[in-house]
């Protein structure tokens, strides 16, 4: 089957996404143009790669500011086909923030955030859209000697919120303090675990236990307390992060009063290390890890039971001309 027979039958399912056929087509031929245009995605050139530069540009634009679809609901094709692949109980969906560029002075959203690939000296500012992006981990590995695949599952458009005025009464002030409670990063990143666990019992996973992976960002009060429903959180922690076990039998405390920290663990040689085969950095390799059960963190996680996964630093190249990677433990 040729790529585009293949992307058509894909995109196929999108019919019920909008409300009339040729807007469907339009969104089809739209989506194609944006994968075999050169440079910049924006919609001008997506409609010279479509051959379209000599028509009215009118009915292209419209699709984005007069048709009521939902975007969120364009990637549901590719959850329902990727499900099947996880054989396992478990689907992976891995979460990050990402920034979109922007040179636009009348974008809204777009604000100035700091430039990821900025080098530690000095710090760099981008304009740009901040988006929450979520990719579900097909384990092709387990079928071919292969790498898993991440395949977009759902982006959604968190922008920071704009701070008032110094003249603002105090009203203005307070609403501020509420939006920045109800539209920061993690507040979103739990609304879309909520979503992506719902899109998954829609595809035919309610069976299966939802796994979102993310950075340090994510490991905190906020997204640790959230207790979604049949969905797993595994996070980057804090090597000085204060860790315990549970009190005792017999007492009235919940936590015990002996505290610990990863780093600590990783140090200690009385938790013996374990080794074990992953497949990452475009190969299987041996790493070696510790794992902790049963820990309660109590300024972050409260009473929920966590675990803790201790990982060596496992340096690897991927050519014997290429840098290292991965030197810090985890």
């Amino acid at each position: 089957m040729t790529l585009l027979a293949t992307f058509l039958q894909i995109t196929a399912d999108w019919r019920d996404v909008f409300p009339q056929a040729r807007t469907t087509r339009r969104a089809v031929r739209q989506a194609l143009g944006s994968l075999i245009c050169l440079g910049r995605r924006c919609l001008s050139r997506i409609i010279w790669a479509n051959g379209h530069q000599h028509r009215s540009w009118s009915a292209a634009y419209f699709l984005h500011s007069r048709c009521q679809w939902d975007p969120q609901a364009l990637f549901h094709p590719m959850l329902t086909r990727a499900v099947p692949c996880c054989r396992g109980r478990l689907v992976g969906v891995a979460v990050d923030a990402t920034r979109l560029r922007k040179t636009g002075r009348g974008i809204p959203q777009a604000a100035y955030h700091r430039d990821p690939l900025s080098p530690p000296f000095p710090v760099n500012l981008i304009r740009a859209v901040r988006c929450l992006q979520a990719s579900v981990l097909v384990p092709l590995h387990q079928r071919a000697p292969r790498d898993t695949r991440a395949l977009p599952v759902r982006v959604e458009e968190v922008s920071s919120v704009t701070k008032p005025s110094r003249t603002a009464d105090a009203a203005t002030w307070t609403q501020d303090r509420q939006a920045i409670k109800t539209h920061h990063l993690s507040q979103r990143f739990v609304e879309m675990g909520r979503a992506l666990r719902q899109a998954l019992d829609a595809a035919g996973g309610a069976a299966k236990t939802l796994v979102l992976a993310g950075d340090g960002s994510f490991c905190h009060r906020t997204c640790v307390r959230a207790g979604l429903d049949r969905t797993e959180l595994i996070a980057r922690t804090r090597k000085n992060a204060a860790l315990c076990r549970p009190a005792p039998a017999g007492t009235r405390r919940v936590y015990d009063r002996v505290t610990f920290t990863p780093e600590q663990v990783r140090q200690d040689e009385t938790h013996p290390w374990r080794g074990t085969t992953v497949c990452y950095g475009g190969t299987r390799r041996p790493i070696r890890y510790k794992e902790l059960t049963d820990l309660l963190w109590q300024r972050g996680g409260g009473r929920r039971r966590l675990r803790l996964l201790v990982v060596a630093p496992t340096p690897y190249r991927k050519r014997q001309s290429a840098r290292w990677y991965d030197r810090q433990p985890a």
